[in-house]
């Protein structure tokens, strides 16, 4: 956590600095300026959630986290959390919804905690696709009295012998992508407290990765 923590820091910082140093300003360009402020706006964002992260982690296992039941038009969900990660999608990728769900169906759950664990999902994907898709489905077919949600990608994949590993805290099959570690083990709490279910989809064997995500109706 030192490292993924000071990674970010450390850039933010660094160019903060020169931004803020008359002379050393002067002499960039106009583009080398922006980027720099890109690059700050990055880093900062990244920072922001592994600290989010921390935490979300925190209260779930403490039990300071409270579920709020109420009707949740879970398609508009769906449909506003890919808006939310669509800036995250490496070029070329395709970010996709399909749903057998009518968008006047609803269901009773907490819509704050269904719309973390989609994104926690779906940001997940967009680090380790750099081509094809990724499918966000919704379908009422799979469990009786459940709802499934699935993420689907063309990236990586993840080893079937890993399939528990990776929900455990700050467990990366990846030591060098972004983020704490922490995104899938969040999942599995908030699935638990929904009283559903969080897995990795070990039949997928198409290429990339499949989680999904049973909550009940």
């Amino acid at each position: 956590m030192s490292h993924e923590i000071r990674t970010p820091l450390n850039a933010v910082v660094g160019f903060s600095s020169i931004l803020s140093n008359a002379e050393m300003a002067a002499a960039m360009s106009d583009e080398e300026k922006q980027e720099a402020m890109k690059l700050i706006s990055t880093n900062a964002n990244l920072l922001t959630g592994i600290v989010d992260d921390i935490l979300d982690l925190s209260d779930l296992q403490s039990g300071k986290c409270k579920i709020v039941i109420d009707t949740v038009d879970i398609n508009d969900v769906c449909k506003s959390c890919i808006k939310s990660v669509e800036h995250r999608l490496p070029g070329g990728v395709e970010m996709r919804f399909v749903s057998d769900m009518e968008d006047t169906e609803t269901i009773n759950s907490d819509e704050r905690r269904i719309r973390q664990v989609i994104i926690n999902l779906l940001t997940n994907a967009c680090k380790h696709t750099k081509e094809g898709s990724i499918t966000l489905g919704l379908t009422q077919r799979s469990r009786p009295g459940y709802i499934t949600l699935s993420v689907t990608d063309t990236g990586v994949g993840i080893p079937a012998d890993k399939a528990e590993i990776i929900f455990e805290r700050f467990e990366k099959l990846n030591l060098f992508s972004q983020g704490s570690g922490l995104g899938l083990a969040i999942c599995r709490l908030v699935a638990d407290m929904l009283k559903g279910e969080k897995r990795l989809d070990t039949s997928h064997t198409s290429g990339g990765a499949r989680f999904v995500f049973d909550i009940p109706r």
